[in-house]
């Protein structure tokens, strides 16, 4: 298994909690005792722990092992598993038919279910498999991969769940399967699900911007193994879903009680918080009372936290929820924002609640005090580059603004979220966040600079010259409907800048 354990646990406190379960060993190795193993162990780790499940490894001087042992805390999870009963032992079972399809997996040695009635406890016991998780975007195992997915295809083997982290690629170069909840043995593979199997695949192990050559691998490898022809077009469609998917599952978290966030309800006040944020309704009053102004009165700063307030009034949308959500779906899409902490409604009175940038400055402030060439042409570029990343995420600001972009550090962070929607973009969309950041620089940043701003975020898509005269036009057509005095911008001023003022 590839995880790196990272807390030791005693194994005496451990051979204790199991002490009340009922242990089987699996049919493979009936001669199989589970307290010789415990017995030797000569270091546990936990590998992963939270309320319903954990993780740990066990080291002995034959070899390691790997304990999982699942809780069943929640209601939810009381009713899924009274509904479907077998789903209990579902890896149990995967395991045993797996090997008896002779595809490679970790190998199953005992299982021990929890005497007592409430909470319902249960564990699997696997041997582990030595070996190492494939590297990202590797070229030299795409086919590899491909390969495989036809081999469990043959054998009418889904894995609904294949990503990096339940593969090992053993020294021998063999892959085997760690993590087989979600396998399922279906009496026959249709299109529909190979391709999700393969979108998949080239969701986990692909981040390329452009990831055509990399799929291509991929077939190319599959093909051999599977006679019927998929396209490269479909499996990248239905890796864009998967990401679609697992951005949306990743952003409602925020919501609900999860291993990084919980939801406050009190009498007091109610809301979202991250677990790591402890402030209570006192603290938050006395932030309210003696916060410094930011911006107006709505946005203020206490103590290292920045606080955005707005009254609840009916029929009207409640832009510090919408803020709370839209940070965290741009932070699983990696795109920096300050590190959102709370969401909660006190005294009629909803309040979003982030880190507070100390050393941040506006975006106009920052580019227009760089004197150096050089420095400027690298923070254009870097510009360039977020607000592409930016876009190719469906991101849409419609307040795009440079007192909206945040600078510190050289990095930059996107504020005022409550404007962020996340939806497919159209062209038309684009070039007018690109004239609302035009419109919104000074005439420190010349025009040559603003050409070369738009030529590094347009790199990639090489347009032609007309295209690029085409956005120029349309560009400085919507700046100048702009009030862009605010931001000491004169478009009739705007000028070239000359070599002698480039080296002064």
């Amino acid at each position: 298994m590839g995880n790196t354990p990272n807390k030791t646990c005693l194994k005496r406190d451990l051979a204790r909690e199991l002490a009340e379960y009922r242990i089987t060993a699996s049919p493979l190795n009936p001669e199989f005792r589970f307290e010789d193993i415990l017995f030797e162990v000569s270091e546990c780790r936990v590998v992963k722990a939270n309320s319903r499940r954990q993780v740990y490894h066990l080291q002995t001087p034959a070899g390691g092992y790997f304990l999982k042992r699942s809780t069943l805390v929640r209601a939810k999870d009381r009713l899924r598993h009274f509904i479907l009963p077998r789903r209990r032992w579902a890896e149990w079972r995967n395991l045993h038919r797996l090997r008896r399809a002779q595809v490679p997996a970790a190998r199953p040695l005992s299982k021990g279910l929890l005497n007592i009635r409430y909470p319902l406890s249960y564990f699997v016991l696997t041997e582990q498999v030595l070996g190492a998780h494939i590297p990202m975007n590797s070229f030299e195992n795409a086919q590899s991969l491909g390969q495989y997915a036809a081999f469990l295809h043959r054998r009418r083997v889904y894995h609904a769940d294949l990503n990096r982290h339940n593969l090992i690629l053993t020294p021998q170069g063999q892959f085997c399967l760690i993590d087989v909840q979600e396998v399922f043995f279906l009496p026959g593979m249709p299109d529909r699900l190979r391709i999700h199997n393969l979108g998949r695949i080239l969701f986990n192990f692909c981040t390329l911007s452009d990831p055509e050559q990399w799929a291509a691998e991929l077939l190319k490898g599959y093909h051999k193994g599977y006679d019927k022809r998929i396209s490269t077009t479909a499996v990248i469609r239905a890796a864009g879903l998967h990401r679609q998917r697992h951005y949306r599952s990743r952003s409602k978290r925020c919501c609900k009680n999860s291993t990084e966030f919980a939801v406050v309800k009190s009498d007091d006040w109610k809301g979202y918080r991250r677990k790591t944020f402890q402030w209570r309704p006192m603290d938050l009053l006395q932030a309210l009372e003696k916060g410094q102004p930011i911006k107006g009165t709505h946005v203020i700063s206490y103590r290292g936290v920045c606080i955005k307030k707005h009254p609840r009034r009916g029929f009207h949308s409640d832009r510090c929820r919408i803020s709370w959500k839209m940070s965290r779906a741009l932070e699983v899409r990696g795109i920096a924002v300050p590190r959102s902490l709370g969401y909660f409604v006190i005294n009629n009175l909803s309040c979003f609640l982030a880190e507070f940038l100390a050393e941040r400055c506006h975006l106009n402030t920052y580019l227009s005090a760089l004197s150096d060439e050089q420095i400027k042409r690298k923070a254009l570029k870097k510009l360039a580059l977020w607000l592409r990343n930016f876009h190719d995420s469906n991101v849409w600001q419609r307040d795009f603004k440079s007192s909206n972009i945040l600078c510190q550090n050289g990095d930059f962070f996107m504020v005022d979220l409550d404007g962020v929607r996340i939806r497919r973009l159209s062209e038309p969309k684009k070039i007018y966040n690109l004239a609302q950041l035009n419109a919104s620089l000074s005439n420190a940043i010349t025009i040559k600079d603003r050409l070369r701003f738009y030529h590094y975020y347009s790199a990639d898509r090489q347009p032609t010259r007309p295209q690029r005269r085409a956005v120029y036009r349309k560009v400085w057509q919507i700046t100048l409907t702009k009030n862009t005095a605010l931001y000491d911008f004169y478009p009739e001023k705007c000028r070239w800048q000359t070599s002698n003022e480039a080296s002064q």
